[in-house]
């Protein structure tokens, strides 16, 4: 099966339990019990994933990974540079001879931070529906952002109403993720302060070239050698 892999800030398992099933040997790591316990029952019988309760700027597993990936800008959630580098310099201590880090997570904006800061945009924002996953009813979905450009800190809101086929809400769901965003070349020093040299840099998940019309920073980097 190859080297081992560990996935940091695993959640519900929605990304580890696909590649599991796959056949790869991997670790999801997740501070949150309550997720944890969903992300057990999603992977129940595969006896190739195995789960870690930990914060990911605090952890020794006490062996070696070929792959650290840190998935869907969960390295945004670390909302301070401390929390930032610990998290790398403890990627790096578990990282095999000749491993990788992988991570993602958007390219700011200024054009869209502006309009936010600027009153341009506020308020809640409709968002495409989609269908609850159990009951398939119809859910409609709204967003909000509030950036405070001083710290790079983003609060984004998330509201969805799940309807009933008569239109009625039967249930709604706030979620409130902060996050500090990164540009490019502060990453880059990041990964240097912590060891690491940058491998690559792409646009897109189908490793297309970053460039200035981005939305979307994938990073490879390996230790310095």
């Amino acid at each position: 099966m190859g080297q081992e892999v560990l996935e940091l800030a695993a959640g519900t398992g929605r990304i580890t339990v696909p590649i599991a099933r796959a056949g790869v040997r991997i670790v999801g790591l997740e501070r949150a019990p309550a997720m944890l316990d969903i992300a057990r029952a999603r992977g129940a019988g595969i006896e190739n994933l195995s789960w870690v309760e930990a914060d990911m700027t605090d952890f020794d597993l006490g062996r070696s990974f070929g792959l650290v990936t840190i998935p869907y800008r969960s390295f945004l959630h670390l909302m301070t540079v401390e929390a930032q580098k610990a998290c790398l310099e403890r990627v790096l201590a578990h990282l095999e001879p000749g491993g990788r880090l992988a991570l993602n997570f958007f390219n700011p904006d200024l054009s869209i931070i502006g309009d936010w800061v600027g009153g341009r945009r506020g308020g809640l924002e409709r968002l495409a529906p989609t269908r609850h996953p159990k009951s398939g009813r119809r859910v409609e979905w709204w967003q909000s952002n509030r950036y405070e450009t001083s710290q790079q800190r983003l609060d984004h809101t998330r509201v969805g109403e799940e309807l009933s086929d008569e239109g009625v809400v039967v249930s709604r769901v706030y979620n409130e993720m902060p996050m500090r965003y990164v540009f490019r070349f502060e990453f880059e020093h990041l990964l240097a302060l912590t060891g690491f040299e940058v491998e690559a840099l792409y646009g897109g998940f189908d490793r297309e070239p970053f460039g200035a019309s981005s939305t979307e920073m994938v990073w490879l980097a390996r230790p310095k050698t």
